[in-house]
């Protein structure tokens, strides 16, 4: 059932439903002059800013909803996963921080003693809160591919972040952070206003690889991708996963050639689909498993050994070289040294039989190749077999 909404001011969410296709997206322009210049938002994104998770599904209430378990229904069954409708004031101010959480919020109860009116961000069931911000709502492309449904593949259908760069819109700003950029001066990477999701992506990426051009060699990509701290203030980075640099523990990643991890996830660290704080791990630096989803993905037993979802609908890929997944045919072959593990086999002996061809054996050739290798056990057995009839 589609759903009607009026234009709204500067006061309710971003100006109301579009069905405009434009978008400038996060890495676009973001000068002081244009940050406050609200777009108006395609109704996809309204519908999700305005009423994802604000509302206690009425099916629930009945004992009939059927997206209860596994939870993914687009209403709140518990208090603790109810979200507040984010506002831009007429000052230019939110209605709460899309960054400073409240250190008054029950979790478990879903309660805070200052209520709705409370300046700061509720960790929600999903942190749906800052997720789904004006702020940060489909600001960014994520990292998952896209099914053959349209939804992402790790968040499903109410994925917070952008897949495609039709999907993309741009961030709302509070008067506070463009005080703060004007400080600064212009944004780096900042683009036109009117650049598509792809182009302003693209244009960042291609920024960073100017600067660092061993960006573009895979194995270094594989060796020291999201290795070290960014050196921009915190949350003053732009650039996302574009950024080669860690920004927190969850984006962090040890380096698989200094540190021998498995590509398992740490069971202490990812409980059902989702990772958690890696420091609940007593292993820390010294164990044997994965940590973050970047550790796993950037794996060298992972990296690169499966198509990219969007190279293959699309013909093109927003992560650039920052992607895990293959944009090519041919499989990658890491330079580094290999270290044995678990989950891999040891590697073939110095000297020994030529690499495979990769063709396929004939019949006859297969038929040969059995004789020649269990021949002489075969004929024993027959010998024993017949030996022992005759005996018995």
């Amino acid at each position: 059932m589609s759903k009607t909404h009026p234009p709204c001011s500067v006061v309710t969410t971003t100006g109301g439903p579009s069905s405009s296709s434009s978008s400038s997206p996060a890495g676009g322009s973001t000068s002081p002059a244009t940050v406050m210049n609200v777009q108006p938002e395609k109704p996809q994104h309204y519908t999700y800013l305005k009423e994802f998770r604000t509302e206690q599904c009425p099916l629930f209430v009945q004992h009939k909803c059927t997206q209860h378990r596994p939870f993914s229904c687009f209403h709140w069954h518990f208090l603790n996963q109810r979200r507040r409708r984010p506002m831009r004031r007429r000052d230019g101010t939110f209605t709460y921080s899309p960054d400073v959480y409240c250190t008054k919020y029950d979790e478990g109860t879903g309660t805070c003693p200052d209520g709705d009116e409370c300046p700061f961000l509720h960790r929600t069931a999903g942190d749906t809160e800052r997720r789904y911000h004006l702020r940060y709502y489909k600001t960014g492309s994520c990292i998952h591919e896209t099914d053959s449904k349209g939804h992402c593949s790790k968040n499903g259908s109410h994925c917070a972040f952008a897949h495609g760069s039709h999907d993309l819109r741009s961030p709302v700003y509070d008067i506070r952070e463009v005080q703060v950029m004007e400080c600064q001066g212009p944004s780096e990477g900042g683009g036109g206003g009117g650049e598509s999701g792809q182009a302003a992506s693209t244009a960042l990426i291609e920024k960073i690889l100017s600067e660092e051009p061993r960006w573009q060699d895979n194995n270094y990509v594989l060796s020291h991708y999201k290795t070290e701290l960014c050196k921009k203030p915190p949350r003053l980075c732009r650039q996302g996963y574009a950024c080669p640099y860690f920004h927190n523990s969850k984006d962090r990643r040890r380096s698989p050639h200094k540190h021998k991890y498995r590509a398992l996830p740490c069971p202490a660290v990812k409980q059902s689909e989702e990772w958690g704080d890696p420091s609940k791990c007593e292993g820390a630096e010294s164990c044997q498993y994965c940590h973050t989803r970047t550790e796993q993905q950037f794996h060298p037993e992972i990296y690169k050994s499966t198509k990219c979802n969007d190279m293959q609908q699309s013909g093109s890929c927003p992560r650039g070289p920052f992607c895990a997944f293959a944009h090519i045919e041919r499989p990658f072959s890491s330079e580094e040294p290999s270290f044995p593990t678990p989950s891999s086999p040891p590697p073939p002996p110095a000297s020994g039989p030529p690499p495979c061809s990769g063709r396929l054996l004939q019949p006859h050739q297969a038929q040969d190749g059995f004789r020649f290798l269990f021949g002489p056990f075969l004929a024993l057995c027959g010998v024993m077999c017949g030996g022992a009839r005759a005996s018995g």
